[in-house]
């Protein structure tokens, strides 16, 4: 995700508050009833402040989905996302019953006499079209993440596109399940990655921050991902959007 831009996200700040305004509640009291999004910017900024002594990666995480509106709000406005997840199993069922040469034909990817690395940025803009709103670009950034695995199993191939007539079904489950995992973690970072800007200046320490909640929304994902068996053989759109919302549901402890 980086840093290189501060997104302040949604807010219910008093607008005659200075922007380093800070909460007093460190911890939700109620812990099931609703968040304000100043209690999770406030708390996000002691996270980091205190080098994560103060609170945690799951707290601050169950604390944002609440403040988003909770998990069942949250699933029903990724309509983007859930969008651009289903046409990432369209391109894998294509890969896995046409062959790559007819499914990039199909989705208007020229591929002869191209580099791979020109396919796949070309590919990822096919998938993940829009780029105006916020939900637009994390859809893109995670189908990114998504894509570097199919592009690393190519890779691992002397950079062959023929290889993708026999990718396994276990990569394009890993992909999948990689893209939901990034967009709920891309989403959250774009509403409070502003923390991270104003409270440390150093980028690698950053992105180790980054990298905690990524880590912990990750291996949520995987274990959720694994229950759901493979997802590329099934209706892959309905069960990304499952999938989502369970996960969603988890982050929050409403399951």
């Amino acid at each position: 995700m980086g840093t290189s831009s501060i997104y302040n996200g949604k807010n219910d700040r008093n607008p005659l508050l200075p922007d380093d305004y800070e909460d007093n509640q460190s911890e939700d009291p109620i812990q099931n009833g609703p968040i304000k999004w100043e209690t999770v910017k406030s708390n996000m900024s002691k996270f980091i402040k205190s080098g994560g002594s103060r609170g945690s990666t799951k707290h601050i995480t169950k604390q944002y989905i609440k403040a988003a509106g909770g998990s069942k709000r949250m699933a029903s406005q990724s309509t983007s996302g859930i969008r651009t997840g289903g046409s990432l199993g369209t391109l894998f069922n294509g890969l896995r019953t046409e062959g790559y040469a007819k499914t990039f034909s199909n989705l208007g990817i020229e591929f002869v006499g191209k580099s791979v690395q020109e396919v796949f940025s070309h590919l990822i803009d096919i998938l993940a079209p829009g780029s105006t709103t916020k939900e637009d670009i994390v859809a893109k950034e995670a189908t990114k993440e998504a894509l570097s695995k199919v592009y690393g199993y190519v890779e691992n191939n002397n950079m062959n596109l023929e290889c993708l007539d026999k990718m396994s079904f276990e990569i394009m489950n890993e992909a999948l399940c990689e893209y939901i995992s990034s967009f709920i973690w891309a989403l959250m970072m774009k509403d409070l990655e502003s923390r991270f800007e104003i409270y440390i200046d150093d980028p690698k320490q950053s992105l180790s921050f980054e990298q905690e909640f990524k880590d912990y929304i990750s291996s949520t994902v995987r274990v959720e991902f694994d229950t759901k068996g493979d997802i590329v053989n099934q209706d892959v759109k309905s069960s990304l959007s499952e999938l989502y919302g369970r996960c969603l549901e988890v982050l929050e402890g409403t399951i």
